[in-house]
């Protein structure tokens, strides 16, 4: 569908705390707005400078700006996980954001039509902070885990306070936006779901009597991937013929690591892959598995029904919500549970001449309510509701 670029390009100011080079699905949602919604948008990213990144750069789709923070880098970059950050260093590295931000932000603010905040904390208390000079409208988006999900109770006020005073707050799934009405007392929150390029994800041709689960993500406790090597490797115990590939980096690398070396071939442990080498491993599958006991809305989850692949995932909020269950995958009870992802498994087993229709629905689910154009132009409407184009 084509849309009429307005006469000037709404400008548009998004605050993220650590983007690029740093990966993970809020700066991939930022990235797919600014490339969706390009030329009616144009995309200036504030975020947090690095030793290893430059003031600025420009993107195809957007534009980079980096503030510096005198605070050392390994606390600055605790939201990768690969050391360990006390609560105290992360409360000095956010400080100093807010105060170091906000110069940049008042400056950018003049030249821009609307502030577009990811997470709600730190740089929304300095978007807050410079509206007192230059009055913006604010668009915050919540993710999930490190902006609300996890959050201190000592940091909660803050938060609740930045999203009350947001001109629009934005829920990447319906679970994350009861629980933003619920706990938060936001009384209006807009739920946009991540979206997919379901054009990149393509359904595979795969036909193999031994069933290959498949999970990628990031490799940490909540994730509980060491609980689903130990139920994986309980089934091929007692006879049955599946196998477990496993990808991503994180602090739990080299216990996943170590775990599958010692599975006898069950499990296939791949660590890094770029986006390529997930689109062939989701192609080379036949079940995708996510037992994480808290997301947003995952993207990896998203990217399997595109791919057409039924998912077994935890049932809690946030990581069940885009699996109608029975129709595009199963939920685990209890994902810490062995005997629970056995069970569950073994469900999957028994059912597995359904899987054809399966994935045919998780296709058609994800095309229908998780593709980047649906996403992108659901943000258009919400910023337009703001700043009419002109």
């Amino acid at each position: 569908m084509s849309h009429p670029s307005p006469v000037r390009p709404l400008r548009v100011l998004s605050l993220y705390p650590s983007f690029w080079p740093r990966q993970g699905g809020g700066q991939m949602v930022l990235a797919a707005i600014a490339q969706g919604l390009t030329p009616r948008i144009v995309n200036t990213v504030l975020t947090r400078k690095f030793a290893d990144t430059p003031a600025s750069e420009d993107y195809e789709f957007l534009t980079v700006r980096r503030f510096a923070n005198p605070a050392p880098e390994v606390w600055k970059d605790y939201a990768t996980g690969k050391q360990h950050v006390s609560f105290l260093q992360k409360l000095v590295v956010t400080g100093l954001d807010v105060v170091c931000s906000l110069a940049a932000i008042r400056r950018l603010s003049q030249t821009h039509d609307l502030i577009h905040l990811h997470f709600p904390l730190p740089l929304g208390i300095s978007a807050l902070l410079s509206r007192l000079l230059v009055r913006r409208p604010l668009v915050v988006t919540v993710h999930g885990n490190a902006d609300v999900y996890e959050l201190p109770a000592s940091i909660e006020p803050i938060t609740r306070a930045v999203l009350r005073r947001a001109d629009a707050v934005v829920s990447v799934s319906q679970d994350l936006a009861d629980y933003l009405t619920a706990r938060m007392g936001v009384p209006r929150v807009i739920v946009i779901p991540n979206g997919v390029d379901v054009h990149q994800f393509q359904p595979g041709d795969r036909h193999d009597p031994v069933l290959n689960l498949f999970s990628v993500s990031r490799l940490v406790p909540r994730k509980n991937i060491h609980v689903l090597i130990a139920a994986v490797e309980r089934l091929a115990a007692e006879g049955h013929r599946l196998t477990l590939t496993i990808a991503g980096t994180g602090p739990e690398r080299e216990r996943i690591a170590a775990l599958a070396a010692a599975s006898q071939g069950v499990v296939r442990f791949v660590g890094f892959i770029d986006e390529a080498q997930k689109q062939a491993l989701l192609k080379d599958s036949d079940i995708f598995v996510q037992l994480s006991i808290r997301e947003g809305l995952s993207i990896a989850t998203l990217e399997a029904l595109a791919s057409g692949l039924p998912c077994v995932v935890s049932d809690l909020p946030g990581v069940r919500e885009p699996v109608d269950p029975e129709q595009t995958g199963w939920l685990v009870p209890d994902p810490e549970n062995v005997d629970s992802v056995t069970t569950t498994l073994r469900q999957v087993l028994a059912e597995r001449d359904r899987l054809a229709t399966m994935k045919q629905a998780c296709r058609r689910v994800a095309v229908e309510r998780y593709s980047l154009e649906r996403m992108c132009e659901s943000y258009w409407d919400v910023f337009t509701q703001l700043v009419p184009p002109r």
